[in-house]
């Protein structure tokens, strides 16, 4: 005889699929109505999610994915065979350039690092697994920000996104990105997108280093490299 479902892990979870980029945010009539429950029953399960940490709620009767869920994909991305793959690609590439070289996913609060590798040099900026960066500030982040709508960056920024869509229609079509100091003094990177087998971009990659080595002949020797490297990562993960 099989083991009985819990039918209201079923149902948890199922809010939280709502929640997605066309709709960032739930209220209790819209779980009412996918749970096909009464407003109660929906107003209960909502709050059992923000106590848990999987929904949040910023301003009073809506609802979007809290702390928790982005601790869950954190994990997922450091525990799961595919970065254990990525990481000797990072770092043959940061052996190559001679910088260090970064991988990041999109997580709830900015562009997260999910792999490392450091480069050989005496002086580097030290990055770690887990490091949240700017969204609108970073060479990461800004690559972002050049896949989304309008409404999604303002989302993001908070209403204030500290780049231009000019700037962002230039790097949608040049295909990278880079930072000179704008998050951090003396802090520079070029990032390209990573791309999976239908074209979204589920990691992002770069280099970064001391800003003064990120001039246009560093740009003309490493793009080709990162791009090589990403589509390496790209082929992973498909694997």
């Amino acid at each position: 005889m099989s083991t009985p479902l819990n039918a209201s892990v079923l149902k948890a979870f199922s809010i939280l699929r709502l929640v997605s980029p066309q709709q960032p945010e739930i209220t209790t009539a819209i779980v009412a109505e996918a749970l096909d429950t009464n407003t109660a029953t929906a107003h209960r399960f909502l709050m059992t999610l923000v106590a848990a940490g999987a929904l949040s709620s910023y301003r009073r009767g809506y609802y979007s994915l809290g702390p928790l869920i982005d601790d869950l994909g954190f994990a997922a991305q450091a525990c799961a065979p595919s970065v254990s793959r990525i990481r000797p690609l990072i770092q043959s590439l940061a052996q190559e350039v001679n910088e260090s070289v970064m991988v990041c996913r999109l997580g709830m609060s900015g562009p997260t690092c999910i792999a490392v590798a450091k480069s050989n040099r005496p002086i580097s900026v030290d990055i770690t697994v887990g490091t949240v960066l700017a969204i609108d500030r970073t060479a990461h982040g800004k690559l972002w920000l050049s896949t989304m709508t309008e409404a999604m960056r303002n989302d993001r920024c908070g209403g204030d996104c500290d780049v231009s869509a000019t700037l962002l229609d230039q790097i949608r079509g040049q295909g990278f990105s880079t930072n000179n100091g704008e998050a951090n003094d003396g802090i520079g990177a070029i990032a390209v997108p990573v791309r999976d087998a239908e074209g979204a971009m589920p990691l992002t990659l770069s280099i970064f280093g001391m800003e003064h080595r990120f001039d246009e002949a560093m740009l003309a020797h490493a793009l080709p490299m990162l791009l090589d490297t990403a589509e390496r990562i790209s082929q992973t993960l498909a694997q």
